[in-house]
């Protein structure tokens, strides 16, 4: 299934899968998933992505007015599996924040 996304949903999916437990198999299949929906350094550039760490943890943070055009990623049943259970397990306390990009992804994932 082939499903367009946006640097916004690519960087909450990578890392809403970077919060996933497994087994090394399952870790390492994140890890692929990972790796497909990660920015290129180019497209980092674009939008003035920076990491930080506050707390022990890194988050990352860009400029809101700069945007990239969504990208097309095609993905095997097994990733998309994988995609599914990644939002299904998420537990959000503020819904309302995540809407505009979680709602398009949730109407292509069906």
């Amino acid at each position: 299934m082939k499903i367009p996304l946006d640097h916004i949903q690519r960087l909450n999916l990578h890392a809403l899968l970077g919060a996933q437990r497994g087994d090394l198999a399952t870790v390492r299949a994140l890890w692929a998933l990972q790796d497909k929906l990660a920015l290129t350094a180019e497209e980092e550039k674009a939008i003035e992505l920076k990491r930080e760490v506050a707390g022990g943890q890194e988050r990352v943070v860009w400029n809101p007015s700069l945007g990239l055009p969504p990208k097309e990623f095609a993905f095997t049943d097994a990733e998309l599996a994988r995609l599914k259970a990644a939002l299904e397990s998420w537990n959000r306390s503020d819904v309302r924040k995540d809407r505009p990009w979680l709602q398009p992804l949730l109407d292509n994932l069906g």
